[in-house]
């Protein structure tokens, strides 16, 4: 596939005659919500005989498009079309920028995939499954632990069934309580005979219930928790194993290991991640909902913490976090102002029901754009094609496991198509093939 940046007079029409396709395959990929409006900077995943990734691309004095083309091995009009430069149309090449060209991909690459579910107990939960099937992980999020060591049962049943339908691994997704709730994680992992308890309630719950594996999130935990952390870790990795489950792991992202730093110390990359069989990196929320406004998943603090990531953590062990989500923030952003969240297809397809135009943060690789409604402005930070081929440039770059993707059911079908495009997604055949660092 390949990526087609929009500009001013463009149709969807001209550009399906451009790639040899229809308005309605192009709307397949995109799902736009409407097919006669299009804005300027809307990246529109469009057919294409190679497969294609976003590089970097530092501009050096003297640069030109058709130089550019040339060293990268594409035609100056694909090139053109890729950035979105037409006649005078973003032709500024300042020495020293970067840019996000395309990275064509010769052979797809097997890696894993997980995604988060938020369940409902309903039959959306089937079709949401359904429509996103190639997964190698589903995690059902979450069993939240309650203070005497027992798990809250929630409605999962229909999603755990789907999941075995198409062969997807199910995990149990645990958390320290409703809220993140530090106290809970330190009084659970501190007191041995609660942590046996816990442990067992873990193990007992996610048989009974048909998971395949055991995904602990616990989240805001103390610094000083560091160590029982690691334990508690060890404890449950022995048990689950001991029953043919595989045990994983989130983690909040850093660039060092901090031990002191508030919650993101308790994480101890080294150990942490030589205990556990995978891990999930929550390579998002630098934008929350809080504020203040900006990218959710900016690529260059991404980099930072993978290159600390792997510096301490086998690559194959890591998947990691790509949010398919974005934040609509009003402005002047107000401290204790939140942000209402919306999908990555929620948020494109509010640009182009505002007709306004999408804009492009080179640095941060994310797109976002600007809009008004009643007397008030808003901003919108979201993912979109070209956010996402340029993480997946990063799968290559440090040879990662794979991906781990928070949260659906959010919709954002660009990212689903181009996922498939590029990488094989690879299955565990049986309850008998083992994920444990495969």
């Amino acid at each position: 596939m390949f990526i087609h940046t929009v500009v001013s007079g463009d149709t969807l029409g001209d550009i399906a005659r451009i790639y040899g396709t229809t308005t309605r395959e192009l709307d397949h990929l995109n799902e736009l919500a409407t097919l006669d409006v299009l804005v300027p900077g809307l990246h529109l995943l469009v057919p294409g005989r190679t497969r294609n990734v976003a590089q970097p691309y530092r501009i050096q004095p003297g640069d030109s498009v058709a130089s550019i083309a040339q060293r990268i091995g594409i035609s100056e009009t694909n090139l053109e079309r890729w950035l979105g430069f037409r006649g005078t149309i973003g032709t500024d090449l300042t020495a020293g920028t970067t840019i996000w060209v395309p990275k064509p991909v010769p052979q797809k690459r097997t890696i894993e995939v997980n995604s988060y579910l938020l369940p409902s107990g309903k039959v959306h939960d089937v079709e949401i499954i359904q429509g996103i099937s190639n997964l190698t992980y589903l995690c059902i999020f979450s069993y939240q632990a309650t203070t005497d060591g027992g798990l809250q049962i929630i409605p999962d049943q229909q999603a755990v069934r789907a999941a075995a339908q198409y062969n997807i691994t199910p995990l149990m997704s645990v958390t320290n309580g409703p809220g993140f709730r530090p106290e809970l994680a330190h009084t659970l992992i501190t007191n041995v005979s609660l942590r046996e308890q816990f442990i067992r309630n873990i193990v007992n719950t996610a048989k009974q219930r048909g998971f395949r594996g055991v995904n602990v999130d616990f989240e805001h935990m103390n610094p000083g928790d560091r160590q029982p952390y690691n334990q508690f870790i060890h404890d449950l990795g022995n048990a689950v194993h001991a029953q043919g489950l595989s045990i994983s792991i989130a983690m909040g992202p850093k660039t060092s290991d901090a031990p002191q730093q508030p919650w993101m110390g308790a994480f101890d990359y080294k150990t942490l991640g030589a205990e556990v069989d995978f891990l999930m990196l929550m390579t998002y929320e630098w934008g929350w909902v809080g504020g203040p406004p900006m990218a959710i998943a900016p690529i260059n603090q991404v980099r930072a913490v993978l290159e600390y990531a792997t510096s301490v953590i086998p690559s194959n062990k890591i998947l990691m976090g790509i949010p398919l989500y974005g934040y609509d923030w009003e402005l002047p952003h107000q401290p204790g102002g939140l942000a209402s969240g919306l999908s990555a297809n929620d948020a494109q397809n509010l640009a182009l029901e505002r007709q306004v135009p999408i804009l492009w943060d080179n640095e941060s690789a994310s797109p976002y754009f600007l809009y008004d409604v009643d007397n008030k402005r808003h901003i919108v930070w979201f993912e979109d094609a070209m956010s996402v081929a340029a993480k997946f440039n990063l799968i290559f770059d440090f040879d990662l496991r794979g991906i781990s993707y928070w949260v659906l059911p959010n919709s954002f079908p660009q990212n689903w198509n181009l996922l498939n495009d590029v990488f094989e997604i690879r299955k565990l055949a049986s309850a008998s093939e083992s994920p444990f660092n495969s």
